[in-house]
C-alpha cells in the first residue's frame, strides 16, 4: 500500500488514541469528538486490513499486530520529523516547535538560565513554538527516549542508556521538618542520621528502593512523591521529613513554619542536567535553544546574567 496525507492523519490520530490510552482519554489532546476518533480508527483498521486495538468494558490495549504498528509509526513521524529538520537547516530557517520538559518546583531556582534561554529563543526571528511539560525525572527521561519530548532538564538519580546528559547547574537539598514536627523545638545543628531513626521519612519515588542520600533508612516511612510539591504536603503535615530544594522550602522557613534539620551535616547536593535522546538530529529551534541555554550560562558563570 501507499501512504497519503489520509493515512498519516489516521496514524496521527492512532498514536495519540494509544499513548493517551483510550478514545475517551485522547478526546480532549486532539479536540475531536469521540465519533470522530472512532470512525478514524475504523478507517485506519480497514485501510491496514488488522485490528490495531481492543477497547470495550475491559478497557483499552492494544493488540499485537497493534504494537508493531505503534513502533513502526513512531519511526516513520520521526524520520519525517528528522527530513523537515535537515530542510529547514538548508534554508536556514528557524522555525518549528520545541517540546521541552523540566523537573518540577525547578521555577525557584536561584539560576535564571532556563527562563533567560526562552527569552532569548522568542527574541529570534522566525516561527517558533514552545510546549513545556513539568514532570519527574523519571517520565521525562521516559519522555525523551519515546521521542515525545525533544530536551529535558531535571536532576537523574542515574544515567539511562541512549541519553545523553549534560551538566547544567546544581542545588541544594537540605533535611526539613514542620514546626508541627517533635524535632522542631530541639537542638538540631549536630543532628545525626543514628538521631532520626524514629522519625518517619516522605521518599521520592522515583529513587524508592534505590541508594540514594535522600532515602534515610528509619524506622517508618509510609509516604512517598514523585513530586516536590508533594514531599512539601507531607512535610508540612507534621508527621514526616523530607529533603527539599532550599530555595522551594526558603518562604515556609521564612514564615517559621519549616526548620532545616542540621543543613552541613544531613544535606547534598544535587546536579542537574539537560538531556537528549543520542543519536537523532537537532532541529533548528532545538540548537537554538541549547545555545541559548549555553550563552545563559556562561552569563551567570560571569555574573552578568540579569
Amino acid at each position: 500500500m501507499k501512504l497519503d496525507n489520509l493515512d498519516l492523519r489516521q496514524l496521527r490520530v492512532f498514536l495519540t488514541v494509544a499513548d493517551c490510552g483510550g478514545f475517551s482519554q485522547a478526546q480532549a489532546e486532539l479536540n475531536i469528538s469521540i465519533s470522530t476518533i472512532s470512525i478514524q480508527m475504523s478507517d485506519l483498521e480497514t485501510r491496514l486490513g488488522m485490528r490495531l486495538c481492543q477497547r470495550g468494558r475491559s478497557g483499552f490495549s492494544l493488540t499485537k499486530e497493534g504494537e508493531r504498528v505503534y513502533s513502526a509509526a513512531k519511526t516513520l513521524f520521526s524520520q519525517i520529523d528528522g527530513f523537515n529538520n535537515e530542510i529547514h537547516d538548508l534554508r536556514q530557517e528557524l522555525s518549528g516547535k520545541l517540546l521541552l520538559g523540566i523537573a518540577d518546583n525547578l521555577v525557584t531556582h536561584p539560576n535564571p538560565s532556563i527562563s533567560q534561554s526562552l527569552h532569548q529563543l522568542f527574541n529570534m526571528e522566525g516561527k517558533i513554538e514552545a510546549a513545556i511539560s513539568i514532570l519527574p525525572p523519571n517520565l521525562l527521561e521516559r519522555e525523551v527516549l519515546d521521542q515525545r519530548l525533544d530536551i529535558a532538564i531535571g536532576a537523574f538519580p542515574k544515567q539511562l542508556p541512549g541519553l545523553h546528559y549534560q551538566p547544567l547547574f546544581t542545588e541544594n537539598q537540605i533535611l526539613y521538618c514542620s514546626s508541627k514536627h517533635p524535632l522542631f523545638n530541639s537542638n538540631t545543628d549536630k543532628l545525626s542520621l543514628q538521631d532520626l531513626v524514629k522519625h518517619k521519612v516522605a521518599q521520592r519515588g522515583y529513587t524508592a528502593g534505590r541508594p540514594h542520600p535522600s532515602n534515610i533508612k528509619t524506622a517508618g516511612s509510609g509516604a512517598l512523591s514523585y513530586q516536590m510539591e508533594g514531599l512539601v504536603y507531607l512535610v508540612l503535615s507534621g508527621h514526616f521529613i523530607a529533603h527539599l530544594p532550599d530555595h522551594l522550602a526558603q518562604k515556609w522557613v521564612e514564615r517559621g513554619a519549616m526548620k532545616a534539620l542540621n543543613p552541613q551535616g544531613l544535606g547534598y547536593e544535587s546536579t542537574f542536567e539537560l538531556i537528549v535522546r543520542a543519536g537523532t538530529h537537532a532541529s533548528p529551534v532545538l540548537k537554538a535553544f541549547k545555545q541559548c541555554l549555553a550563552t545563559c550560562l556562561a552569563a551567570k558563570k560571569k555574573g552578568t546574567l540579569l
